[in-house]
């Protein structure tokens, strides 16, 4: 039996295909890997790809300022710099700066927010990966309006979030009366309920904003079914 295992074994080698230097490992994808990519940055790309072939290029598809940073944040950076700050800070920002959020909030709102509940993030990005992450589990419901940003939709499939799009109105907002018919209609169909909702105001990108009247009833609304609102 030893002696017909090598042989075989001599066998297989020798009739194996040679694996090619440009064969992959054989690794699958994940499954939520599998994305829309974001389209403002493939135009970002082939843009760039322009450019550097001598073209003259208007940049009209990122919603970003033509201006600078602030001034005296650059100033404040530079003397960071200078000063080697570059090492690791704290995980969730540096103390004094999240007391000046606070504090600006208390003075600018009349809320008091304590220092534990601020995060600081590099780019909107990083803040809601902490906020879906903390939020959802996989296989949530999180419903987000029709029209929105993009990259709720990929962020969020990429945690294994099922994803529902709600209906927005005549303003392109999504209202307590259009969640709450959303709600219905997946309660009728026997699927589990929507843990959340992914709402911004002004919204991006079609810049809706909701009424106070209608944020409130919105909160309120989700206040009473169980969903998250994370505007």
């Amino acid at each position: 039996r030893i002696l017909l295992s090598l042989r075989l074994l001599a066998l297989a080698q020798r009739t194996r295909k040679p694996m090619q230097k440009s064969d992959p490992p054989n690794l699958a994808p994940s499954r939520r890997s599998a994305i829309r990519s974001f389209k403002v940055m493939d135009v970002v790309a082939k843009a760039d790809r322009l450019a550097r072939a001598g073209r003259e290029i208007y940049h009209l598809e990122v919603g970003q300022p033509q201006s600078s940073a602030p001034q005296p944040a650059i100033r404040v950076a530079q003397e960071q710099l200078a000063a080697d700050r570059c090492g690791y800070t704290s995980a969730r920002g540096e103390p004094p700066l999240r007391q000046a959020i606070a504090d600006m909030y208390l003075r600018e709102y009349g809320v008091t927010v304590s220092t534990d509940r601020i995060h600081l993030t590099p780019g909107s990005s990083g803040a809601f990966t902490i906020a879906f992450m903390a939020a959802f589990d996989v296989g949530d419901a999180v419903a987000v309006p029709a029209v929105c940003y993009p990259c709720y939709r990929n962020l969020l499939q990429c945690y294994g979030v099922e994803v529902i799009s709600l209906p927005v109105d005549a303003k392109y907002n999504v209202t307590a009366a259009v969640l709450a018919a959303g709600q219905h209609d997946r309660a009728a169909a026997g699927l589990p309920a929507i843990k959340g909702l992914i709402l911004s105001s002004p919204a991006n990108p079609t810049g809706a904003i909701l009424t106070p009247e209608e944020l409130k009833a919105l909160c309120e609304h989700c206040d009473r079914t169980g969903a998250l609102l994370l505007p």
